[in-house]
């Protein structure tokens, strides 16, 4: 028999999977610039990277950090950025230490999680250890968000609470908070700064003569006074405040405003009978008959007006201090 023709074999060499690898950005926030909350940050950005960096299966693509509250969004520019790039499609997956440090509003939350989802970009929560596109993870991360808002409205009316009881105490220390023209001594309170006291009187001496606000600030930049933050430029809501401080005529005030309800960031004017006073609580730098008077003439110059239905307007006239100069130059000299 001839020899049978000889089959081929054939070898099935499988395909080599690209292997790609998870684009992880790392989220990091904390509330305030106190040493202690930045070293908290800096403990954060590297227990947390280092913990991407060693992840085969990812690759760190940056940190994005925002010294702010959680309650918005909108105020957090490290976020903005992150959910920008997120958009761009530039992260497959945001890594985060927890759900209060993602954002403490529940609805904003939500919002931006299903904003994520749609995108296709996972979140990463390393307390609650829940992942965002997991099967149960945007119902889990719902029940988490609600508990943590409840915590944080919780936490805000006992504070509130406390401060409302501690200034029953006229010596309460809530009534020793520094202003501009004091400093503070754990002992004795407030006491007086000589050098930003004698700033104050002339703010009150030149704003009676008829300055404009306008008109001081620029006075007080080219006298190169320093502002209470040690800045060169004089913001004019800093010099308002100071004409409006009745801490000056040695009466403090503490409750006048307080924060609205969480999770808003606005601040709301109390009742008038709910604010408390300590009165003779320090030395006066104005007479109290004195700044009375500079309330009336800013309420005279004033641009804007109550009407009948406690409405803001604007008024018809306005206001100019070189009218009042040029008023005073023609009034003649009384004789002796």
């Amino acid at each position: 028999m001839p020899d049978e023709k000889r089959k081929p074999i054939i070898h099935v060499i499988p395909a080599r999977r690209h292997f790609k690898r998870l684009r992880v950005a790392l989220y990091c926030r904390v509330s305030t610039q106190m040493e202690r909350q930045l070293h908290s940050l800096s403990a954060q950005m590297d227990f947390e990277k280092e913990d991407i960096l060693e992840n085969p299966a990812w690759e760190y693509v940056g940190t994005y950090t925002d010294i702010k509250s959680g309650r918005t969004i909108s105020s957090r520019p490290g976020f903005q950025s992150l959910l920008a790039d997120c958009e761009a499609g530039k992260i497959d997956m945001i890594y985060t230490k927890s759900i209060s440090r993602f954002g403490r509003n529940c609805v904003d939350f939500l919002v931006t999680l299903r904003r994520l989802k749609e995108l296709k970009v996972d979140v990463f929560f390393y307390n609650e250890q829940i992942h965002l596109l997991s099967q149960a993870g945007e119902l889990l991360l719902t029940l988490h968000a609600g508990i943590a808002q409840a915590e944080s409205e919780n936490k805000s009316e006992n504070i509130k609470w406390g401060l409302r009881r501690s200034t029953m105490d006229p010596d309460s220390p809530a009534f020793s908070r520094r202003c501009y023209g004091y400093d503070r001594n754990e002992e004795e309170g407030l006491i007086l700064n000589i050098a930003e006291a004698r700033i104050v009187l002339k703010i009150f001496d030149w704003y009676e003569q008829g300055w404009s606000i306008v008109r001081i600030k620029k006075e007080l930049e080219t006298l190169k006074v320093p502002t209470p933050t040690g800045k060169k430029k004089w913001p004019v809501k800093t010099i308002e405040n100071i004409l409006t401080n009745e801490k000056y005529t040695g009466t403090s005030v503490y409750g006048e405003t307080e924060s609205a309800d969480f999770p808003s960031t606005k601040r709301t004017v109390r009742d008038p009978f709910e604010v408390h006073r300590s009165r003779n609580h320090h030395l006066p730098i104005i007479h109290e008959r004195r700044f009375k008077r500079v309330q009336k003439l800013k309420a005279k110059r004033s641009n804007i007006e109550i009407d009948e239905h406690g409405n803001k307007v604007r008024k018809s006239t306005h206001y100019s201090s070189k009218k009042v100069v040029a008023r005073a130059k023609k009034t003649p000299e009384p004789q002796n």
